[in-house]
């Protein structure tokens, strides 16, 4: 069941109850003073007539007692005459036996027991439909039971009370029918926001991430609104990072098949050579040397990986690191390929305390150093610092090789790009190095600048 019709159902439930009780207690209140009012006229109709025929009968009895029975019917004439209304009947009873009757007809029955009780007495009856209200007064004047009793037709007040009732019962179908469309009118008006929002919802679930609502309104409903565009931007954000996530994955699985393809061609090619032919000595050590560089190349290659696998899913211990102690051992090991390939190397460290994991800092430093010399020409020259600035700290490589172009530079820390591939691969490498790079200082926390022209060389500031 929709929500507007169950607001409509409740309400129509609440507002029938209360019209249904407010309603009864005031008909019933109403009809009780009406009944009360009768009951009342009828009451001082009968002591009228109860007084005049007792009084006539005490001046009879204190004159001629022995006609007394004679005399009540006139009596009764002249006060049913004087007092007594059309409305209105008059009975009365001597020693248990109907003297007097004002009401037509042979069967004439009084419906009042007990007419040996002394008092006032009434009660209610209807009789062909119609409705009268019979008083009663009992009394024993010399020694006998005289009761007068008056009957009075409270028909048109019955009548009047029923057709209140049906008045009402047609007034209340009535309000509840009109209470019934406003509510319903109201209720479409104030769901129409929530309709309009689950049609965004359903859009949104059926794939179409674009899909905003428009709800603007200052209630709940309008709060559920924003929080449904928030989420629905975030979703839409974090899709569009998935589906980027996925295309750099296979992105990354194809450069990868393509740089493990080359060296693996070259190795089994010289490798069949070897084994199916009979070289020359100079030959096989040719061959021997190219399966060498390309075997050193994949595992390089594989070190690089495992290292940013490890980068993205493990967490790095990290200790305080000297970064003297780190230029050193940093320059240790790239020296011997920088004299190697005839360039001139300059360093010098300001200490400083560094947080951080050594290994993966030397490996990063490594990976700079080996770019430079890759870039750099025989005879340039090579400098590595690491220099107080305040409350940070600053790595510098530098050369003065080929550079790099502005485009290069925005994708030079993505999976397997090379600047210069041709370069690249002679020198072994596989566009691991400066991704690995990238991943290491992100995970350190520490800021990589890369400032460079073509033609003059590239400083790599590593900022702590």
């Amino acid at each position: 069941m929709k929500f507007r019709y169950k607001v409509l159902l409740i309400n129509i439930i609440f507002i029938s109850l209360t019209l249904s009780v407010s309603g009864f207690i005031m008909l019933l209140r109403q009809n009780r003073m009406m009944i009360d009012s009768e009951i009342k006229n009828a009451v001082t109709e009968n002591n009228l007539a109860q007084t005049v025929i007792e009084y006539s009968m005490l001046d009879i009895i204190n004159t001629a007692s022995e006609h007394l029975i004679e005399e009540i019917p006139g009596i009764a004439d002249k006060v049913s005459v004087g007092l007594m209304t059309d409305k209105s009947e008059l009975y009365i009873s001597f020693n248990s036996e109907l003297l007097y009757s004002t009401e037509q007809g042979d069967n004439v029955t009084v419906p009042i027991p007990d007419t040996e009780i002394m008092g006032k007495r009434y009660i209610i009856d209807e009789r062909d439909g119609r409705f009268y209200v019979y008083v009663s007064a009992t009394s024993k004047p010399d020694q006998r039971t005289l009761s007068i009793i008056t009957r009075r037709d409270i028909t048109d007040t019955a009548r009047l009370m029923n057709n209140t009732r049906d008045s009402f019962r047609i007034f209340l179908v009535l309000m509840l029918l009109l209470s019934g469309f406003i509510v319903y009118f109201i209720t479409k008006l104030l769901t129409r926001p929530l309709e309009k929002l689950n049609t965004v919802t359903d859009r949104f679930a059926e794939g179409k991430f674009d899909t905003r609502s428009d709800v603007s309104s200052r209630d709940e409903v309008g709060l559920l609104s924003e929080k449904f565009n928030h989420m629905a931007d975030s979703v839409e954000e974090h899709i569009d990072e998935l589906g980027d996530m996925i295309h750099r994955r296979d992105q990354f699985v194809a450069d990868f098949t393509h740089e493990i393809k080359t060296p693996m061609t070259t190795i089994i090619g010289y490798a069949d050579i070897i084994r199916s032919v009979d070289l020359p000595r100079e030959e096989q050590v040719k061959a021997s040397s190219y399966i060498y560089s390309e075997g050193r190349r994949l595992e390089q290659m594989a070190a690089h990986l495992f290292d940013l696998i490890y980068l993205k899913d493990g967490s790095i211990p990290k200790a305080p690191v000297n970064s003297v102690a780190l230029g050193e051992a940093v320059i240790q090991t790239v020296k011997p390929a920088i004299d190697k390939a005839g360039l001139k190397l300059d360093y010098a460290f300001d200490d400083f305390t560094i947080t951080g994991d050594s290994a993966l800092l030397t490996t990063a430093f490594v990976n700079l150093l080996d770019n430079a010399r890759k870039a750099s020409s025989p005879g340039s020259d090579i400098s590595f610092t690491g220099k107080k600035d305040g409350e940070s700290y600053r790595f510098v490589v530098e050369d003065h090789g080929i550079g790099i172009s502005d485009e290069d530079i925005g994708k030079i820390c993505d999976e397997f790009y090379m600047v210069d591939k041709s370069r690249s691969r002679k020198e072994g490498g596989a566009g691991l190095g400066m991704s690995l790079v990238s991943a290491i200082m992100r995970e350190h926390g520490f800021k990589l600048e890369i400032e460079s022209e073509l033609g003059k060389g590239t400083r790599m500031i590593i900022i702590i």
